[in-house]
C-alpha cells in the first residue's frame, strides 16, 4: 500500500499518477503552537511546538479551557482543505503526530491523576514537563474523543503514525524516557505491551465508531525490546516498524524531509538521487506491505518522481543497474552528452553527505551548530558575556541552551553534548568537514562541465542555482570549523589562566596561540562577508529562513539573516582590542 508524503497543492495529482494511495497530511507547513513557550528562558518547547498532537488540535471538551482553540482551528482548517484535494483524486491520508504529548501544568493542577511521565530533557530544559497518563481511563476517554473529532473532520485518514519518548512526549514507565522511567506510581508494574495495546485499542475502537479502519504505528519509542511488545499487538498495530503479532515490517520509508533530518540543512535544494534509488531497492527487499515515499525536498520533486516512475517500470537490485537507471534519467534531463557528468554530480552529492553521519546527535552539525547555536550569526569575541544587550539579544534568544550562560557562551556545547570540544574535537570535525568539501568540489566541477554544453536556459539556471547552494555549503563548512577552533582557543586560555604581560619587551613577537585565534576570527569575518555577498547577489532560495521575523525560532534562521550577518561583522570588528586582555601584545 504505497503512500507518498508532500505538502504542495498540485502534488496529489502527480502522486496519483505514480501509484500513490495515501498522502501525509502533517508537515512543516502547518501552524506552530508557539503558545507552548510558557516559561521565560526555557527553550525546550522548541522541540514540541512544531509537532502535531491529537489533544492539542482535536481538543476534547475537558481540555478546551487549557489549550488555545484558535491554534487548533488554524490547523484543522488546513487539514480539511488538504483532505478535499485528496478526495478529488480518490486518495486517502496518513497523519503523523507525537503522543502522548506534554500538556500545560494547569491541566494536572486540576486533574492530578492525569499526570503521567516526565517528558522534557533534564539537560536541556528549565521546567519539568509532563505528558498525560494513558493508563488512566479518563485520559483514554480524552483520546477517544480526539480521534472522533479528527476523523469526523478528516475522514480520509487511515494511517496514524506516532512518535513517543522524544520531543515532549512519553510513555509511562518507559526506559526510553530522557528523565528516566516515571509515571503514576499506581501503574508502575503494568507491562508495557499491555499499556501500548490498550492505547492502540482505544484509538482504533473510536475510529471504528467513526467508520474508519485506522492503522497505527509508533514510529519511535526508544524501547529496549520492542520485539517483545509486538507479540501482544494485533494486525494494523505496529511498534518500531514491527507489526503485530508476527513482527513483520509495517512499512518502509524512502527519502527524507526538509528540516534537520537532512544532513545539509539549512542549505536547501541539493538532491540525493543515489540515496533515493538505494532506498527504493531496500524497500523492495524489506517485505513491507506499505511503502512511504517522503518527498520532503520540494525543490527536486520532479526529479524524484522521474526516478520513482523509472524504478517502478524496471526495479533494479544491484549497484551497476541502479547507476545505469540514474544515467538514463540523467540523459532525459540534460541530454546523452551530459549524462555521465550529471551522474557523477549525483554520486558526489551522495558521497558528500556520508561523513556528516559522524555528527548526527539529535541533528547534524550544521543544524545543531550553524542554526541552534547560531554559529552563522553570533559574533566570535573573547568575552561574549560582556556584550551589550543590543549586541547580544539578536542571537542569544535563539540559542538552544537552558542550564547557564556558560552553556550559551560555549559554542562547542551542542545540545548538552561537547563531542567536538577542545582542539581534538575541533580537529575531528575538521577532518569530516574537509571530506564534505572535497566531494562538494567534485560536484561543482561536474556542474561546470554541464554548463559548458549547449543546454536549455531553464536547465542552465537550475544548475547555476545548485552551484550557488553548493557554494553556500562550503561557507557553512568553513563557519563550523572556525567556530569549533575559536572555542578551543578560548577554552585553552581559560584553562591556562595566564595574565598577559602589560609591558612586553622590545622584540616580543605575537605568540602562536594569539596569532591562531586572531587568524581564526579573521577567517570567520571574511567567510561571513562572502556569505553576505552570495545572499545579496541573488534572490533565489539558498538557505531555509523564516518567511517573517515573527517566525524565526531556535530551529530556524531569521528572515533578516543578512542584517544579522552584518551585525556580526560590526561587533567582531569593534572588539579586536579585547584580545589584549588574554594575550600579551607583540612589541616588534
Amino acid at each position: 500500500m504505497p503512500a507518498i508524503s508532500k505538502n504542495l497543492r498540485n502534488f496529489p495529482k502527480r502522486a496519483k499518477q505514480s501509484g500513490a494511495t495515501h498522502i501525509n497530511l502533517s508537515n512543516e507547513d502547518l501552524p506552530f503552537a508557539k503558545w507552548e513557550y510558557d516559561t521565560e528562558d526555557d527553550p525546550y518547547p522548541s522541540w514540541v511546538f512544531t509537532n502535531m498532537g491529537l489533544l492539542k488540535i482535536a481538543t476534547p471538551a475537558a481540555l478546551k479551557p487549557y489549550l488555545p482553540q484558535d491554534y487548533a482551528e488554524s490547523v484543522f482548517s488546513i487539514l480539511e482543505e488538504r483532505c478535499k484535494v485528496l478526495r478529488k483524486y480518490g486518495l486517502k491520508a496518513a497523519f503523523r503526530t507525537f503522543e502522548p504529548q506534554m500538556l500545560p501544568e494547569r491541566v494536572y493542577t486540576d486533574h492530578p491523576l492525569w499526570r503521567g511521565p516526565r517528558v522534557d530533557h533534564p539537560s536541556r530544559s528549565r521546567v519539568a514537563r509532563w505528558a498525560p497518563d494513558i493508563d488512566n481511563p479518563e485520559v483514554l476517554k480524552l483520546y477517544d474523543e480526539a480521534i472522533s473529532i479528527l476523523l469526523k473532520r478528516c475522514p480520509e485518514i487511515e494511517i496514524l503514525s506516532l512518535t513517543t519518548n522524544d520531543s515532549g512526549t512519553g510513555l509511562s514507565w518507559s526506559g526510553g524516557l530522557y528523565s528516566g522511567a516515571t509515571g503514576n506510581t499506581f501503574n508502575k508494574y503494568r507491562r508495557m505491551d499491555d499499556r501500548i495495546f490498550s492505547f492502540f485499542s482505544a484509538l482504533q475502537e473510536s475510529a471504528k465508531r467513526a467508520g474508519s479502519n485506522l492503522e497505527i504505528d509508533i514510529f519511535s519509542t526508544r524501547e529496549d525490546f520492542p520485539g517483545m511488545i509486538v507479540e501482544k499487538l494485533s494486525p494494523g498495530m505496529a511498534i518500531e516498524n514491527l507489526e503485530g503479532p508476527d513482527g513483520k515490517p509495517f512499512k518502509y520509508e524512502v527519502g527524507f524531509v526538509m528540516n534537520y533530518y537532512q544532513a545539509l540543512y539549512p542549505v536547501v535544494g541539493i538532491p540525493d538521487p543515489v540515496r533515493f534509488i538505494t532506498d527504493l531497492e531496500n524497500a523492495g527487499k524489506s517485505g513491507a506491505k506499505r511503502l512511504f515515499v517522503l518527498f520532503g525536498d520540494r525543490f527536486n520533486k520532479d526529479l524524484y518522481f522521474d526516478i520513482f516512475d523509472s524504478y517502478n517500470k524496471k526495479p533494479e537490485n544491484d549497484l551497476i543497474s541502479r547507476l545505469q537507471l540514474l544515467r538514463d534519467v540523467a540523459a532525459g534531463i540534460a541530454g546523452q552528452q551530459n549524462s555521465d557528468h550529471l551522474l557523477k554530480l549525483w554520486v558526489s552529492l551522495y558521497e558528500m553527505r556520508k561523513p556528516l553521519n559522524m555528527s548526527k546527535n539529535g541533528g547534524y552539525i550544521f543544524y545543531l551548530g550553524s542554526v541552534m547555536q547560531r554559529w552563522l550569526t553570533r559574533p566570535f569575541v573573547p568575552f561574549p558575556e560582556e556584550l551589550k544587550p543590543a549586541d547580544r539579544d539578536y542571537y542569544r534568544q535563539y540559542l538552544f541552551q537552558a542550564k547557564s550562560e556558560d552553556n550559551a557562551n560555549d559554542m562547542a556545547d551542542l545540545q548538552a553534548n561537547r563531542i567536538f570540544s577542545g582542539y581534538n574535537g575541533a580537529s575531528l570535525a575538521s577532518r569530516f568537514l574537509s571530506e564534505v568539501s572535497i566531494s562538494n568540489s567534485s560536484a561543482k566541477n561536474s556542474i561546470l562541465e554541464i554548463l559548458k554544453a549547449d543546454i536549455p536556459l531553464k536547465l542552465k539556471n537550475e544548475f547555476e542555482l545548485l552551484d550557488l547552494r553548493l557554494q553556500a555549503l562550503d561557507l557553512l563548512c568553513n563557519n563550523a570549523q572556525n567556530a569549533l577552533f575559536y572555542q578551543a582557543g578560548l577554552d585553552q586560555v581559560k584553562a591556562g589562566k595566564t595574565e598577559p604581560d602589560p609591558k612586553p619587551l622590545i622584540g616580543t613577537p605575537s605568540a602562536f596561540e594569539r596569532s591562531e585565534m586572531l587568524e581564526t576570527a579573521r577567517r570567520e569575518i571574511d567567510n561571513t562577508a562572502l556569505l553576505i555577498e552570495l545572499l545579496e547577489s541573488h534572490d533565489q532560495v539558498i538557505l531555509d529562513i523564516a518567511p517573517s521575523k515573527d517566525l524565526e525560532d531556535i530551529r530556524r534562521l531569521g528572515s533578516d539573516l543578512v542584517n544579522q550577518l552584518k551585525t556580526k561583522l560590526r561587533i567582531m570588528n569593534e572588539h579586536w582590542l579585547d584580545y589584549n586582555r588574554i594575550y600579551s601584545t607583540p612589541n616588534l
